[in-house]
């Protein structure tokens, strides 16, 4: 880890240390794995939670680390319904003096979800969507489809630990950009 990387996690993680201490919010600590051909590895770290601020809006924040780049974004999110939300923000990442945005739709129909997400950063090229639909089959057993850029298309499995507040998910998928296949695996924690 590079010390202009360390310095970003440090700042994020103090960032959002202060904001659950001044405002208890609701968190979760992801951990993941990109592995593809060859055996080359790649390890995630991100941080994202909810602070509500009454029916309607919530302030969400999220951070992410990885070996050559971090970035932190804040958005405002708002529930027309108890089912759906949606949410628009900004942050910084690293290497950049431009602002990263962000913008998000969420909805819920009994066990099934739907989320869409995209990042925009400095350059034409410098863009994240995200694309989750899930499908909860069990108390502890979720499956879905996930389009996400630098990761792939391709089922995600998620399986929940309720004792630990933990998910277990993998996700083999096919890189668009980069053409070729992946398989991430990854641990997902509620604190």
């Amino acid at each position: 880890m590079t010390k202009d990387v360390r310095d970003v996690f440090l700042k994020l993680l103090l960032c959002f240390s202060l904001l659950n201490i001044a405002a208890p919010a609701h968190a979760q600590l992801e951990i993941y794995g990109k592995f593809k051909a060859k055996g080359a590895f790649e390890s995630v770290i991100d941080y994202n939670g909810t602070k509500v601020i009454n029916d309607k809006f919530s302030i969400i924040y999220f951070g992410l680390i990885r070996k050559t780049w971090g970035q932190a974004l804040i958005s405002l999110s708002y529930s027309p319904t108890k089912s759906t939300s949606i949410s628009a923000g900004m942050g910084m990442e690293h290497g950049s003096n431009s602002p990263r945005y962000t913008a998000s739709f969420f909805t819920k129909s009994d066990h099934t979800t739907l989320l869409v997400l995209g990042e925009l950063g400095s350059g034409k090229s410098n863009y994240l969507y995200k694309m989750n639909l899930f499908h909860q089959y069990t108390d502890q057993f979720t499956l879905g489809a996930t389009a996400w850029r630098y990761h792939g298309l391709g089922p995600n499995f998620r399986w929940l630990l309720p004792q630990l507040q933990t998910t277990i998910w993998a996700l083999p998928a096919y890189d668009l950009d980069a053409k070729y296949g992946r398989f991430m695996l990854g641990v997902s924690l509620k604190i």
